[in-house]
């Protein structure tokens, strides 16, 4: 396959925003959906300045919000795949006449690029949350909004590079469950959310001396250097899960 016909199979998948049967099960729906996560951020944002007021906020703490980042990227992956099942549209992509590493491999590079842009915004939204606060609320200096962007940027580089890891690994997930291995997908499900709490280690293995849980929430947070091969190695270990799935859509496939 080309590369353009490639990068044509990525762009279809990030068109695609979710299953249309649910669309049009409840036109609604995604209004509801729309209005929770309004909320949420009100509430979050709402607790976080009675915090500063209070002067009980230490601005690099506003990155406790990349604790949940990994559990949004198993939830991403596994919609990317299954989605063709929810639309009904597994049989029309199954037969495209392209090969399962290049459809699954698609699917990968647009929850990529997605956890890209996600990622990004977030790092600009709660910058400017802390220049906002910094700005209007006593106590707190431009050292302060400074030192919150250097905490954000290696935090972004850790998402965006381990994210490849979790999200092939997700969509092998998804994929298990569509094959004659789904009796074994319950217990990978454990082994993967279970695996996750690594991330309140700080993947001490490869981020010595650093807790991402601790760090984020005492008064000292402190700045991460990721480990470089550890980046590479998230990307290796993720094009074997992508071969994996591809294998198991092509081989193994239970309809």
């Amino acid at each position: 396959m080309s590369l353009r016909m490639f990068l044509s199979l990525v762009h279809h998948e990030w068109k695609l925003k979710g299953s249309w049967r649910k669309l049009d099960r409840s036109q609604g729906f995604g209004y509801g959906r729309t209005i929770y996560f309004v909320l949420l951020a009100l509430v979050a944002v709402g607790v976080a300045s009675y915090f500063a007021i209070h002067g009980q906020l230490k601005l690099p703490q506003l990155w406790g919000v990349a604790i949940g980042f990994p559990y949004m990227l198993v939830v991403m992956g596994v919609l990317m795949l299954r989605r063709e099942w929810e639309n009904g549209t597994f049989g029309w992509w199954l037969t495209l006449p392209y090969s399962r590493l290049s459809l699954v491999g698609a699917k990968f590079f647009a929850a990529w690029l997605r956890t890209v842009a996600v990622s990004s915004c977030v790092y600009v939204l709660i910058s400017l949350f802390a220049g906002i606060i910094a700005l209007l609320v006593k106590g707190y200096s431009s050292e302060d909004v400074w030192l919150t962007m250097l905490t954000g940027l290696p935090l972004l580089v850790i998402v965006i590079g381990f994210s490849p890891f979790i999200l092939s690994l997700s969509l092998l997930l998804a994929t298990i469950h569509y094959t004659t291995l789904r009796p074994l997908s319950p217990i990978l499900w454990v082994v993967i959310i279970g695996g996750l709490s690594t991330f309140y280690s700080g993947f001490q293995t490869f981020i010595p001396v650093y807790h991402v849980a601790h760090r984020l929430f005492n008064d000292q947070p402190g700045l991460l250097v990721p480990n470089l091969w550890a980046l590479l190695i998230s990307w290796i270990v993720a094009y074997l899960f992508i071969r994996i799935a591809a294998y198991l859509l092509e081989r193994k496939l239970s309809i």
